[in-house]
């Protein structure tokens, strides 16, 4: 049977924009000039403290675990501002229908990553939402993979991990599993493609087409 990891910030929500505001509003606190949005995409994927520590300039874990409460602060006040991407819901109902387990696997926070899928409404299609704890474990998504494959004894060969950064893209392949890069999210085309991704979609229609090609190529 065939199983999807799906990754969550630029892949089915766009939260850029609430992830920004949250982000510069830490910032300013600190004393620190904002960050435009394009620089911060380009930082999205691993875990929290490693953008702080460098949008911050702080040096120091305790430093850093108090940006992250600031940080967490803004966020809960935002984070079910973020949309699903156009037809992704429609995207997810199909692979269901048709039998495909699915699960979620982000870097971002665990108890974040669940309620926002519950905002969303689709808590009844997936198997599991994985995130990251809020002490920093499994933020690395070549670790969180290694953790679903554990608890879930998934078949690496049978899984596909869909994202939109090179992170999501180094981690399905150092797990040995087929990985499909999309083009709506916050990575760039050609590092995704360099990375190694075994597929590229511009548009999540063309999910369902792509997904039964890996099945049958054998990558």
């Amino acid at each position: 049977m065939i199983t999807l990891l799906w990754d969550l910030d630029g892949t089915l929500i766009d939260s850029m924009p609430a992830i920004a505001r949250c982000l510069n509003r830490t910032a300013e606190q600190y004393g620190k000039d904002p960050w435009p949005e394009s620089r911060i995409r380009s930082r999205i994927g691993p875990e929290l403290s490693e953008l702080l520590a460098v949008l911050l300039d702080l040096h120091h874990s305790l430093d850093i675990a108090d940006a992250k409460q600031s940080y967490r602060g803004f966020y809960q006040q935002q984070m079910f501002d973020s949309p699903l991407f156009d037809n992704v819901e429609s995207v997810l109902r199909h692979f269901q229908q048709v039998g495909v387990e699915q699960y979620v696997a982000t870097a971002k926070y665990q108890r974040y990553a669940q309620q926002i899928i519950e905002s969303h409404q689709l808590g009844s299609l997936f198997a599991g939402v994985y995130g990251s704890d809020e002490d920093g474990r499994y933020g690395d998504k070549k670790e969180l993979l290694a953790k679903i494959v554990k608890d879930e004894q998934l078949l690496p060969a049978q899984t596909i991990m869909i994202g939109d950064t090179v992170f999501d893209i180094e981690a399905g392949r150092h797990l040995n599993m087929t990985t499909i890069a999309v083009a709506w999210g916050y990575g760039n085309s050609e590092v995704l493609k360099k990375a190694g991704a075994h597929y590229f979609v511009e548009r999540p229609a063309q999910l369902i087409e792509t997904v039964k090609a890996a099945m049958t190529c054998g990558c």
